[in-house]
């Protein structure tokens, strides 16, 4: 068999704890389904007795790996840290400049793993995990980069101060320094962003993977009657960049225009962010019920309601959209929001538009068109039933693994 070293951050492996530890977790499921792999787990930085959980996965080989990585720490003046690059340049250094997992003993560990158990094959699992496997000395052995997101676009989404621009800069010189000197073998939940990949590194080799969940059985009703009041859905932290500027674009572009046109509620699902005064103030509007966390999805993501994503922005790997279809929901979403997720056709198995105004007829002309809110809803259970398991990924991931000479078919 061989070997895979699977490094991650210290984020949960969860389907249900953000989009990032999905993504995550669906890419271990699928690397424990080729028969021919043994994957090693390593994650960082966390407490010395913190413990890795793993998700409970089916005749599993996965092996998880203990080291001494730094405790996480308090990040130093970001201008005096930018002022020490100057006098101790190198790689390292302006690595370590923004990422605070990026440190000799955090590397020394993972050195010291590398050596120990001599993997064929590293996924690195997001940003920071790459970096540091950038940095490794005599590794021979093919290094996958999981892609999550652009950090700079995040950065400068956010905010726009001029430390954000700075340090926007820094993220973006990294990452694409990283990408053209390791990033040969790149995966990532959109292709967008993976086309953007091979403009920076022309010898990489890419593969799409969605993100994948536990299928959901959902009973659709037979004949929904028309002008029943419809529930829009919007699902997610908004602790995370693109889900709170999507709940606002929810709130000042779509959901005004809705009252008293149609009969609805609209659910806020996640987290709620207390100490957000302007995004509280927008949810004071009839119609809106807060959830709040839900640890059982199922009990508020329901057949036929519409799953909206607002997000206006073309950044990083979608995973919500999952969510909703598994759940026999029906999406409307912002063109770009999606723009990077392969297999989603406008008017087949989801809607969607260029623009909150045409989100808000749409939601409208829905409303009144039952049987298609059921066309769409279940022409999208379909598709994600179909092509989002995991024997169905492990197939195509083993394939792009075998052209890439890292396994034998």
């Amino acid at each position: 068999m061989q070997k895979v070293l699977f490094i991650s951050d210290g984020s949960p492996f969860s389907f249900n704890h953000s989009g990032a530890s999905s993504f995550k977790t669906s890419h271990l499921a699928l690397l424990n389904e080729i028969e021919t792999l043994c994957v090693y787990i390593v994650c960082f930085p966390s407490a010395e007795s913190a413990k890795i959980e793993i998700p409970d996965l089916d005749d599993r080989r996965l092996i998880v790996i203990h080291a001494d990585f730094s405790p996480v720490s308090t990040p130093a003046s970001f201008y005096k840290s930018v002022l020490k690059v100057f006098f101790k340049p190198g790689r390292f250094s302006i690595y370590a400049l923004l990422f605070h997992s990026i440190t000799q003993r955090n590397l020394s560990a993972i050195q010291n793993i590398v050596n120990d158990i001599k993997p064929d094959i590293i996924w690195a699992e997001h940003l920071q995990p790459f970096l540091l496997v950038s940095l490794l000395h005599r590794f021979k052995g093919k290094i996958i980069y999981s892609h999550h997101d652009f950090l700079w676009k995040l950065i400068l989404i956010r905010r726009q101060l001029r430390k954000d621009r700075i340090r926007a800069f820094l993220s973006q010189w990294i990452q694409k320094d990283a990408i053209k000197r390791k990033g040969n073998y790149i995966v990532g939940g959109a292709i967008n962003e993976l086309d953007e990949m091979l403009t920076i590194n022309k010898k990489s080799s890419t593969l799409y993977i969605p993100t994948l969940y536990p299928i959901m059985p959902v009973a659709f009703p037979q004949n929904p009657a028309a002008n029943q009041p419809i529930r829009i859905v919007h699902f997610g932290s908004p602790q995370s960049t693109a889900n709170r500027i999507g709940l606002k674009n929810l709130l000042i572009h779509i959901i005004p225009h809705l009252q008293n046109k149609i009969n609805f509620e609209c659910v806020i699902v996640g987290h709620p962010d207390k100490n957000n005064r302007e995004l509280n103030w927008l949810l004071d509007q009839p119609n809106i019920i807060c959830t709040g966390y839900v640890a059982d999805l199922s009990s508020v993501l329901r057949p036929l309601d519409i799953h909206i994503v607002p997000y206006d922005q073309p950044t990083g790997s979608r995973t919500r959209y999952a969510v909703a279809l598994n759940h026999g929901q029906i999406l409307v979403a912002h063109r770009a929001s999606v723009i990077g997720i392969d297999g989603l056709v406008h008017q087949e198995n989801c809607l969607l538009e260029n623009s909150f105004p045409a989100i808000v007829d749409r939601i409208i002309t829905l409303y009144n068109n039952p049987q298609d809110q059921l066309r769409i809803a279940v022409n999208a259970k379909k598709w994600y039933d179909n092509t989002h398991t995991t024997k169905h990924q492990a197939a195509i991931l083993k394939t792009w693994l075998s052209q890439n000479g890292m396994i034998n078919e």
